[in-house]
């Protein structure tokens, strides 16, 4: 019940010019198709008329019903300044010009022939005809409008959160006592290392490389990079690996060249290779 009473009170776009005609020209020309080929309610069932006479009658009468809506859309709503409708007040502007529309009918019916029916049946009928013939076209325009701007509102959202996603850094470093000291995206962390109670984060800010201390270990700072290029290579240093600029084999393991260290060099340590080596070789 929930989802149903938030689907009819939502809102339904049909402000534009485009749309307003669409939707007059959708509901005419289908309800118009529908009655000429699928002979509906008996029309040509009556041997007194041809079916050239029902097409023309149907023409006209559709005319009419296009007129209608489009003053209905483009003037009377201008005059009330409608412009915002949910499910269920769109309903409701639907039985309005169905009334318009019936009324319309109605006196064209009197003035084409010799009139000698009840007023309030006759009428009636042409109501219950309109709301029978135009509703499935109608709502079938405007449930595609719902759906399209629904579709598109989650486009927008996804390509906004992945904008903010782009924008939101990728890593945060805490201290010792979980407060966020230091904040910086991916590819510019070169590598960090151990100093005593803390640790010294080397880092690229604006091209230039930076240097930051904070109060922590090592140890507890590489859960921080799990799923991450940036592992663990020695007990005193963990490193981006997406930053390497040149790996030497050393005695030890390896000795690695980060971009914008000029001499430095840190070591790959052999109880890190294994673990260092799933980053650096490629399948």
């Amino acid at each position: 019940m929930k989802r149903i009473r938030r689907y009819i009170q939502s809102d339904i776009d049909i402000n534009s010019t485009n749309r307003k005609f669409y939707l007059v020209a959708f509901s005419v020309f289908t309800a118009f198709v529908f009655l000429n080929f699928f002979e509906p309610f008996g029309l040509y069932y009556e041997g007194s008329i041809t079916k050239e006479d029902v097409f023309i009658e149907l023409f006209i009468a559709m005319t009419l019903a296009f007129v209608v809506l489009l003053l209905s859309q483009f003037v009377v709503r201008v005059l009330f300044k409608l412009n915002s409708f949910t499910i269920v007040s769109l309903f409701l502007w639907f039985l309005l010009e169905a009334v318009f529309v019936a009324s319309v009918w109605f006196v064209f019916e009197v003035l084409e022939k010799d009139f000698t029916g009840n007023i309030i049946t006759v009428w009636f009928e042409n109501l219950l005809a309109y709301l029978l013939i135009m509703f499935p076209p109608y709502f079938l325009f405007v449930s595609y409008i719902h759906i399209k701007d629904v579709i598109k509102n989650l486009e927008n959202e996804n390509s906004t959160h992945k904008s903010i996603e782009k924008i939101v850094p990728d890593i945060t470093l805490k201290d010792e006592n979980e407060i966020v000291k230091l904040v910086l995206k991916t590819q510019n962390l070169l590598f960090i290392q151990a100093a005593d109670n803390y640790v010294e984060v080397n880092f690229l800010e604006n091209g230039v490389l930076s240097k930051s201390l904070l109060r922590n270990s090592i140890k507890k700072l590489e859960p921080t990079f799990m799923d991450t290029p940036i592992i663990r290579c020695h007990r005193s240093f963990i490193v981006n690996t997406n930053n390497i600029e040149l790996a030497k084999k050393t005695s030890s393991g390896f000795s690695l060249k980060l971009i914008q260290t000029s001499e430095l060099t840190i070591p790959v340590s052999k109880s890190y290779i294994s673990e260092f080596n799933k980053f650096t070789t490629k399948p």
